[in-house]
């Protein structure tokens, strides 16, 4: 007996990709598995076609054609990141994952629209609100602003803005705001 899994469109999160090394190879085809939306810049689409895998929108400030057709190139109006998120929105998608070199203060923008997953160099970042709680191993490293801290549970203090979980088992952090809060984590 066989399993089939329908997926819906937009169901899965889109992957806007800043910058292609900013995660490993078996972790990006993690991501590519389930056919995501994928949408690059013109520092990324390279990667992409030499690879041969599917992009389905550019932001660009060139006018190039390429040679994967299905491709939808948008002039850059803002910047690469508000543009992608902002095309992501108007076309329903609830949730991204996004490829960076680094954080952008431009993301908390947009955490009320569309849930973001940050994956840079190792780290993967969420942002969220109130309370976070998730379960870790014993030493994972968990970074996240003091400053938006009112309780936490299972984490040791250990550089500032820089925890280590005391035990295997869930972790819990209670926020003193009702903004959004980025929570880091290494992969």
């Amino acid at each position: 007996m066989s399993s089939h899994h329908i997926v819906r469109e937009n169901q899965e999160p889109a992957l806007i990709v800043a910058s292609y090394d900013a995660l490993d190879e078996e972790n990006m085809g993690q991501l590519l598995e389930w056919n995501p939306t994928v949408i690059a810049n013109d520092e990324t689409i390279d990667f992409f076609l030499a690879a041969d895998i599917k992009v389905d929108a550019i932001f660009s400030a060139k006018k190039e054609t390429y040679q994967q057709e299905q491709i939808k190139i948008f002039p850059i109006q803002q910047e690469f990141l508000p543009d992608a998120l902002n095309y992501l929105i108007r076309n329903n998608h609830k949730a991204v994952n996004i490829l960076c070199d680094a954080l952008d203060e431009v993301l908390k923008v947009y955490c009320a629209l569309i849930n973001i997953v940050v994956l840079s160099h190792g780290r993967r970042y969420v942002y969220v609100r109130h309370r976070y709680e998730k379960w870790k191993e014993v030493g994972t490293r968990v970074l996240v602003s003091e400053s938006r801290l009112k309780s936490l549970v299972g984490l040791k203090h250990v550089n500032p803005d820089e925890f280590l979980t005391e035990q295997e088992g869930f972790i819990y952090l209670e926020f003193n705001t009702d903004e959004y809060v980025c929570i880091g984590e290494e992969i």
